[in-house]
């Protein structure tokens, strides 16, 4: 859940912002998760080894281009949204590469570099220097999801070796489950979260073939216990059901995201965890710059602004 400061900060500083990126983002936001989550479930299906249903091998294909595309249209809007240009420009990066590369080859260096470069310029942007302890964790968990883009995406574009791409993996699912703070006082939340870490253990004991076809198939994990993906289960859902039942439904929509796209070993989950992570990790003021940088002058009509950091 966010915090007291941060809540009473939002509605000082920018109290019509969760609005303004609400309004332009909602919509698409939601459709893009719908999209993941739809291209994530026709994969595993496809592969599964009992077959449950019959897919021709196109609509695979479809359902990931399609998925890339409006996660890249989504965070577009969320770029353009933006006030800083540099927050703007490296969300761009993100959202262009990301498509581009799931339909063209010839992108898929390009994006490995692009995609988490502009984000993490976006997010340490955004974030500046964290000066509270929920700003802290924010800046730990989007930077975190920043770099399991860049490990994951290299490795998996040639540019290093293997041993990073399970890194990048391990990197996804622990920042994810430290998603798990923003529940911390929402015994509803922490009994859902919990609901979920069993069932991924319980799934991976009854059938540990089956479920680890499905992570690897349907959410790309590689080189990570089953139990690191039972601890992220945890993170993420807990994160949606604390932030639902406290009005954020922007920030759950974020970890639901981050749930369904999972590790983000494509162009495509790559801008979808950039997306989801945007979402999860950052709140308005600090997404689409609501607050002044260094040195300017106080944002005009708010006499309670004077002295309030680019943070």
């Amino acid at each position: 859940m966010s915090s007291p400061t941060e809540r009473a900060t939002l509605r000082r500083l920018a109290p019509g912002l969760s609005g303004r990126l609400g309004g332009r983002v909602g919509a698409v936001g939601l459709f893009a998760t719908v999209a993941v989550g739809v291209a994530t479930a026709v994969r595993v299906l496809y592969n599964a080894p009992f077959e449950p249903a019959a897919f021709p091998g196109r609509l695979v294909s479809a359902a990931g281009a399609a998925a890339a595309l409006a996660t890249g249209v989504a965070l577009g809007v969320v770029a353009l949204s933006a006030e800083r240009p540099t927050v703007r420009v490296g969300l761009l990066f993100a959202a262009v590469f990301g498509p581009l590369a799931t339909v063209s080859d010839a992108a898929t260096v390009a994006a490995a570099v692009a995609i988490p470069g502009g984000t993490a310029l976006a997010f340490a942007r955004s974030l500046g220097v964290p000066a509270t302890y929920f700003e802290l964790r924010r800046a730990v968990v989007a930077l975190a999801l920043a770099l399991a883009v860049g490990l994951s995406l290299a490795a998996t574009a040639g540019i290093v070796g293997s041993p990073f791409r399970a890194a990048g993996s391990v990197a996804f699912l622990a920042a994810v489950t430290l998603l798990a703070v923003r529940a911390e006082g929402d015994p509803v939340a922490l009994v859902t979260g919990a609901v979920a870490f069993a069932g991924v253990v319980a799934a991976s004991a009854v059938a540990p073939y089956v479920t680890g076809s499905a992570l690897l198939v349907g959410f790309a994990v590689v080189g990570s216990p089953h139990l690191l993906v039972a601890t992220a289960a945890f993170g993420g859902v807990a994160a949606a059901v604390a932030e639902l039942r406290d009005g954020g439904a922007r920030r759950a929509l974020g970890a639901t995201l981050l749930l369904l796209a999972g590790v983000p070993a494509t162009p495509g989950a790559g801008t979808a965890v950039c997306l989801g992570a945007a979402l999860a990790a950052l709140g308005p003021e600090e997404l689409l710059g609501a607050r002044e940088a260094p040195g300017q002058p106080d944002a005009p009509g708010d006499p309670n602004a004077a002295g309030v950091s680019d943070r």
